[in-house]
């Protein structure tokens, strides 16, 4: 049985990694749909391309201590940064307190990580990368192995039945024939990650996330594209509040 002191770390620990996560998905929601490397060239200012140091680049601190400026040309920086920073941080160290046991901690947080990168490329305006859906359900299938490791075996079976009411409720809005080929692949694999993930750590309390899904693909179904943006960055939030109350319910 793990310590308290282990718990502690483990929640600060996540804390910290969620806040250079956040920094990080700012980079990859800017780039990677613009078909940019997420690597190269190191992260510069986007108006005067200035390359940022060290001292610039500490997440929510920097942005404090510039006052949303650049350091060089002192143009405005959006205060999207800072709040993704620290909402990222926000849920791996709010997971790392509510789940009863760390193992699945990293999966579940590379699944959230996914989830803040698609919605916010589709509140831009965007179209979200295939490879970031495909990465997200990478992640929600190394669940698999913890089952496996942990001997909980019954999971599964909750995650497989959310993932596919995920899909089925994606499914209603591609149907009506909205976005391209690659953002309705992109679609499919967000969902059924969203939905493995949820329906794993929620069980059986993770089916309201189907329900849930399929009014939200009706309704931007009738609203049109600016309507499907609502309802992906809504399908986002409801999932992971059901990720999130479902640990804290099985704490």
């Amino acid at each position: 049985m793990e310590s308290t002191a282990t718990r502690v770390l483990a929640t600060v620990a996540s804390g910290v990694l969620g806040l250079l996560i956040g920094s990080f998905l700012n980079v990859v929601v800017y780039r990677l749909p613009r078909g940019e490397s997420v690597v190269h060239p190191p992260s510069h200012c986007t108006v005067c391309q200035a390359q940022l140091g060290a001292l610039e680049n500490i997440p929510v601190v920097s942005w404090l201590a510039l006052g949303g400026r650049c350091m060089h040309c002192r143009a405005p920086i959006s205060p999207r940064y800072p709040v993704v920073e620290l909402l990222t941080g926000a849920l791996f160290a709010g997971l790392a307190l509510a789940l009863p046991d760390v193992a699945p901690l990293a999966s579940l947080d590379a699944v959230l990580a996914g989830v803040l990168a698609t919605v916010l490329v589709d509140l831009d305006g965007l179209e979200v990368p295939p490879s970031l859906g495909w990465l997200t359900l990478v992640a929600a299938a190394t669940l698999i192995a913890v089952s496996v490791a942990t001997s909980d075996l019954g999971r599964l079976g909750w995650a497989g039945i959310d993932a596919g009411a995920a899909i089925a409720a994606c499914g209603l809005h591609i149907g009506a024939g909205r976005g391209t080929p690659s953002g309705r692949a992109a679609a499919l694999a967000s969902s059924a990650a969203w939905g493995f993930a949820a329906g794993w750590v929620a069980q059986g309390g993770g089916l309201a996330i189907g329900v849930v899904w399929a009014l939200l693909a009706l309704a931007g179904w009738l609203r049109g594209d600016g309507g499907r943006r609502g309802m992906v960055a809504a399908a986002g939030a409801v999932s992971v509040a059901t990720i999130v109350a479902g640990a804290i319910a099985t704490r």
